[in-house]
């Protein structure tokens, strides 16, 4: 079969493919919140001029994932108790809106897929694979914001999928039973599909608020310990 050459105006930058790395790492916890990014290493290991670091730390940045902290440099970002409330409260504001637009909107086809994505994390979940689930329910998720149709929602909700992403690692240790999952989006499935905006929108308001306070509290104990 003959491959397909990208042009070269329709290849990824240097940049861009440094910083899927570095998101990467982040995403899969090599790089810890908090984490010191030192551009001379990254030039290094991905054998590209600095400049280029600096513009992956700058596409970085904007999505949320690193920050630069004035006379110290680039830093993966660290979360506190505040953020994390927040970011669960704007995540949850969107998807309930995704869900209950989802609920009205979505077609045959749609529901179809919906539940082959839930069967797709249900047999994830079976075997215990928690990579697999965090990119799954990622994966549901936009799903069930791109069916809402709402252009603005999705470009919104974009923005803050690495964040998001981020949040699912950081909360991962959180659920010993992977069960867990299933009994959040199984209801939310059943009253999309069934056109049910009322009760999608209802399950989706707090779907990730417990995640979020226990992942805050366990934040603020860590502060409490390390000012001890």
């Amino acid at each position: 079969m003959a491959t397909t050459k990208l042009k070269i105006s329709e290849r990824p930058g240097l940049d861009v493919m440094v910083a899927d790395g570095i998101r990467g790492k982040i995403l899969s916890g090599d790089l810890e919140c908090g984490a010191h990014l030192i551009e001379a290493e990254f030039a290094r290991e991905f054998e590209v001029a600095h400049g280029t670091v600096r513009a992956a730390f700058k596409l970085l940045q904007g999505e949320g994932l690193v920050e630069y902290r004035p006379r110290r440099g680039m830093f993966v970002v660290s979360l506190e108790p505040d953020d994390v409330l927040e970011l669960c409260s704007l995540r949850d504001s969107l998807e309930t809106l995704g869900a209950k637009l989802a609920a009205q909107n979505a077609t045959d086809a749609d529901r179809t897929k919906l539940k082959k994505l839930l069967d797709d994390l249900r047999k994830a979940v079976n075997r215990k694979d928690r990579r697999a689930c965090i990119e799954l329910d990622m994966a549901f998720h936009r799903f069930v914001v791109d069916l809402s149709g709402h252009k603005r929602l999705q470009q919104m909700y974009a923005q803050l999928e690495f964040q998001v992403r981020l949040f699912m690692v950081l909360t991962e240790s959180f659920h010993s039973n992977l069960t867990d999952i299933m009994t959040l989006h199984e209801p939310l499935v059943s009253a999309i599909v069934s056109g049910d905006a009322q009760r999608a929108a209802m399950l989706s308001a707090d779907h990730n608020k417990p995640d979020g306070e226990a992942l805050a509290a366990a934040l603020r104990a860590k502060d409490v310990r390390a000012s001890a």
